[in-house]
């Protein structure tokens, strides 16, 4: 269902065929057209849907845009792919578990109180969690901030037009924020100053 409703808003699935793969570590991992789900996700899940099994690969098939359709620099722009595959989770909930939307925020992010900035290279943290907090759970946080700026079809709309703008490229911060008009940047001024140090 990720894969199918990835492909309605973002465009279309870049390859032939999906393969996702129980791992025998405790995470996700994707690669092209291939993604790795922690077995231990495997062997808890219980058929909720409240569960890192669902969240975790919901994220995972979002990489084959955000990482895989569309490239970025994962060391020095790491929320490029990993904030839009993070808000990712949340959209697929939104869509198909609207009860879960509340929980999802609660559990995901603000059970881990991120803060700082989401735009800093992989070399500055301290931690992973650090990392992660800042970078996934922040950049959700901004996306849904955004999204609440520009409305909700203008920004799905964006999403798409990076996908099809950044296809078979690095995309760039650049690139993003410039397929939005002048009264777009606008109104999205006080997010990108709130969650941007190099704003």
């Amino acid at each position: 269902r990720s894969l199918e409703m990835y492909s309605d808003l973002y465009g279309p699935y870049p390859y032939d065929r999906l393969v996702v793969v129980q791992a025998d570590f405790p995470d996700g991992m994707e690669f092209s057209g291939l993604v790795f789900v922690g077995g231990s996700w495997f062997m808890h899940y219980t058929g909720d849907p409240a569960s890192y099994l669902t969240l975790i690969t919901a994220h995972e098939v979002a990489h084959q845009w955000w990482y895989g359709l569309v490239g970025s620099d994962q060391a020095l722009v790491p929320w490029l792919d990993e904030a839009l595959s993070t808000y990712s989770e949340y959209v697929f909930l939104e869509e198909y578990y609207p009860d879960l939307k509340d929980w999802w925020w609660s559990f995901r992010v603000d059970a881990y109180t991120p803060a700082g900035f989401i735009d800093g290279t992989v070399y500055e943290f301290e931690s992973v969690r650090e990392y992660i907090n800042a970078t996934y759970l922040l950049g959700a946080r901004m996306l849904h901030n955004l999204r609440a700026d520009l409305g909700t079809n203008a920004f799905f709309d964006l999403l798409r037009r990076y996908a099809e703008a950044g296809s078979g490229r690095i995309g760039t911060p650049d690139l993003f924020w410039s397929l939005l008009t002048p009264e777009q940047l606008a109104a999205v001024e006080a997010t990108r100053r709130r969650y941007f140090g190099g704003f």
